[in-house]
């Protein structure tokens, strides 16, 4: 599984590096990424800011257009679990 690690970026160069790991990920017919969020406890509100932006993102139009089909939680919460169209 590809891994991406967004965590200490922040939310707009994340959803920018994601969208094109992302690509990448499909034109090489990779149906699997694993995303590296952290779990948001390192900023100031102690709040996971990048995650909820991340999966708001993978939800959206955006993310569709990107091929995501489902993700789902992972490590713990500091990772989410990408599926995505071929």
């Amino acid at each position: 599984m590809i891994r991406v690690d967004l965590h200490g970026l922040s939310p707009e160069k994340a959803i920018r590096r994601l969208a094109q790991e992302l690509h990448a990920c499909r034109v090489r017919g990779d149906g699997r990424v694993l995303v590296i969020t952290g779990r948001g406890w390192g900023n100031r509100r102690q709040e996971p800011i990048l995650r909820r932006r991340v999966e708001s993102w993978l939800e959206g139009p955006e993310g569709r257009r990107a091929g995501v089909i489902r993700f789902r939680g992972a490590a713990r919460g500091g990772a989410l679990e990408v599926e995505l169209s071929r």
